[in-house]
């Protein structure tokens, strides 16, 4: 493999403590997110040094800058699944080496690599042996008033904004329409089949399937006829189609930091991109 031919770009977090903590809070919870933060630099100082024993030429940036990132070949994220749906959501041929960095809070699911097997990774890519490329199959958001469409590795949850009101939509897959009142639609990615949509009653798939799924929560059943489109898994040619009818919506791109204004009308088309994530798994 010749992932270190051209430049590396390294993403990483800034932790919860480096944030948000500062005086006043009680001792304990300082404590806490305290400790989480320096395993996290501990973590970041070692993938560094590796880089630098082993001659391989990166740029460091942290999360939520804009990144040049069609001038890399490798993207190694130090953080946790955030940073990585971060890197996932930018890149087009990229391959992407995740790394969790405080593997004592973080769940990391999607990270291959720690501080402590960061190494070997390194050696077993230099060497061309034992790395496998995995394809993970992201999700494109085509929304009206988006000039490019967006690809998401991991789910999408389209609700009013305020999150005390009713989410009011039309659902359409196939040939099937309704309109819907929830708290929220998920559409998620195998890679965010475990999360949120599995919490709303959704089945985890196998991260390389070429596969989707939708689940509605907390159906209104007081005012609409019997749903029908109540929750499923779609092969990959399929699309859901969701016109919004509130005058607040937003869809929400892999939890919080990517936020669209979904007003009365707007008109968002969910499939399978065309263009899946390619992976560093062991």
């Amino acid at each position: 493999m010749h992932l270190f031919e051209r430049n590396v770009l390294l993403l990483c977090k800034k932790s919860a403590y480096s944030i948000y903590f500062r005086k006043g809070h009680p001792r304990a919870e300082i404590d806490r997110y305290k400790k989480a933060h320096d395993e996290h630099l501990g973590t970041l100082a070692t993938v560094e040094g590796v880089l630098h024993k082993y001659g391989i030429n990166y740029s460091k940036y942290t999360r939520g800058r804009k990144i040049p990132y069609e001038r890399y070949g490798l993207v190694i994220t130090v953080g946790g699944d955030g940073t990585f749906l971060e890197a996932a959501r930018n890149t087009n041929t990229q391959v992407l080496l995740g790394v969790n960095s405080a593997p004592g809070t973080s769940v990391g699911k999607l990270c291959a690599a720690t501080q402590k097997n960061f190494e070997r990774i390194v050696r077993r890519i230099i060497a061309g042996k034992n790395v496998r490329l995995n394809s993970w199959q992201r999700l494109r958001l085509k929304l009206d008033s988006l000039s490019l469409p967006i690809d998401c590795l991991n789910d999408i949850l389209i609700c009013h904004q305020n999150p005390a009101a009713v989410s009011r939509y039309y659902l359409k897959i196939g040939t099937l329409k309704e309109e819907q009142r929830s708290s929220g639609l998920w559409v998620a990615a195998p890679a965010g089949s475990s999360g949120a949509v599995q919490s709303a009653g959704g089945k985890v798939l196998k991260i390389t399937a070429k596969k989707f799924q939708y689940m509605p929560r907390e159906l209104y059943r007081g005012v609409n006829p019997p749903y029908r489109l109540k929750g499923g898994v779609l092969a990959g040619g399929q699309t859901i189609k969701v016109i919004s009818l509130m005058h607040d919506g937003n869809v929400f791109v892999d939890g919080t930091h990517v936020q669209l204004a979904f007003p009365f009308h707007a008109t968002l088309n969910i499939s399978l991109s065309p263009k899946p994530v390619k992976v560093i798994v062991i």
